[in-house]
């Protein structure tokens, strides 16, 4: 018996893995099962194949409908899906106003709009059990192309492809939520540029995935999230049992990303990592993948090596956002 208290964030990987062991898998339908790494599970009904995810909103209070939307989207994008069907239950704090959820509610929609995605249902309810607006949203997407991505796939010598800076939704969050004391180490201009990230180039990688696949040299696609793009290296290496060789000094950063990281004495390797897309591809075709993307920063920063205990970055099972939201 443990009655350790955990930290804030996602589960520490050995547990999260113990306990959907015990899930029972019997569905011959399931053809990508849960597990530690995978950002959606995979259905095949028929000849028709579909990805199934879900996802909290917890760290935003400003935004939610654009962020929910996004992330649910970003773990369908990786599945080698397109975005169908969306089911949200939303809670509300006992303070919250009606202006206040009208507010959040024109987000929400103008996400669904902006991205096609059909709304089919959800809850929407004021609690006690909230201090703060949380989003639980759920999405389902159905394949392009013949198959699904599925990251148990990737294998030793497969590169690593990093498509955008790192920490774009770590930057744009710190921004909105500490704007007055970065005044101090800012210009007005540029705590709005990095607030604007969530926009431009964004949070949601759907934009820049449907301009990948279909294509046979593109293994598995993951989306670093919390825990940033470290951790999101070390779930590849989970769910396909590899290790991997990536450097620091491969993995692009914008000079705003890096300056706050000097601030608040954080990792930004551990930042929230939406908006960026990790891409496993066979050795001989990265170079024809990087050529799909011109005008978006692309690049190897590594591969997949035989030795599952190689693991050339740490993993963060708390965000470093948790670290600099709660001092």
């Amino acid at each position: 018996m443990n009655n350790k208290t955990l930290p804030l964030g996602k589960l520490p990987a050995a547990l999260l893995d113990e306990l959907i062991g015990q899930l029972p898998m019997h569905d011959p339908e399931l053809v990508i099962p849960p597990g530690v790494g995978h950002d959606a599970a995979g259905l095949k009904i028929g000849e028709r194949y579909f990805a199934v995810t879900t996802d909290p909103i917890t760290f935003a209070s400003d935004r939610l409908g654009t962020y929910s939307i996004s992330v649910n989207l970003n773990d369908i994008a990786c599945m080698g899906c397109r975005p169908r069907w969306y089911t949200g239950c939303m809670l509300l704090p006992k303070t919250i106003t009606e202006d206040a959820v009208r507010k959040i509610w024109s987000d929400l929609t103008a996400a669904l709009i902006k991205y096609d995605v059909q709304s089919i249902g959800g809850h929407v309810e004021v609690t006690e059990a909230v201090t703060t607006p949380v989003i639980v949203g759920q999405m389902i997407g159905e394949n392009i192309g013949n198959k699904l991505l599925n990251i148990s796939d990737a294998k030793t010598g497969d590169k690593i492809l990093l498509c955008q800076n790192i920490a774009i939704e770590g930057t744009a969050l710190i921004a909105t939520k500490l704007a007055d004391e970065l005044t101090a180490h800012f210009s007005t201009d540029e705590i709005a540029d990095m607030q604007n990230l969530l926009d431009d180039p964004g949070i949601c990688i759907w934009p820049l995935v449907k301009q990948l696949i279909p294509d046979e040299n593109i293994v598995a696609i993951h989306d670093p999230t919390e825990g940033g793009i470290a951790t999101a290296i070390n779930e590849i290496a989970d769910a396909c049992n590899c290790g991997f060789a990536v450097e620091r000094a491969n993995i692009p950063l914008l000079p705003a990303t890096k300056k706050l990281a000097e601030i608040f004495n954080c990792d930004p390797l551990g930042l929230l990592a939406s908006g960026s897309v990790l891409i496993i591809c066979k050795a001989e075709g990265a170079e024809q993948i990087l050529k799909k993307l011109p005008n978006t920063p692309i690049t190897i920063i590594g591969e997949l090596v035989a030795n599952k205990n190689q693991r050339t970055l740490p993993r963060y099972d708390s965000d470093e956002i948790i670290k600099i939201l709660t001092k």
